[in-house]
């Protein structure tokens, strides 16, 4: 696992980012992956909503912190 970048955040502001998101987008959640691509960081949530299960990744700048996408 990729730790940091040569500049803006590293792997855990990443995940600190995604748990904040995930966490008032759905009812629970956990973080199973997280892989720097390309200058974004991609982490992979299992998460409820609705009483059903599902997989979201999460596109986030590795420069700026911003939150690119959620599929």
């Amino acid at each position: 696992m990729i730790r940091h970048t040569p500049e803006g955040i590293d792997s855990d502001k990443a995940v600190v980012i995604a748990k904040e998101f995930f966490q008032f987008n759905y009812s629970t959640f956990n973080i199973e992956n997280i892989v720097l691509q390309n200058g974004t960081w991609l982490v992979k949530g299992n998460v409820t909503t609705f009483g059903k299960q599902s997989s979201r990744i999460l596109a986030i700048d590795s420069k700026t912190g911003r939150i690119i996408s959620c599929e």
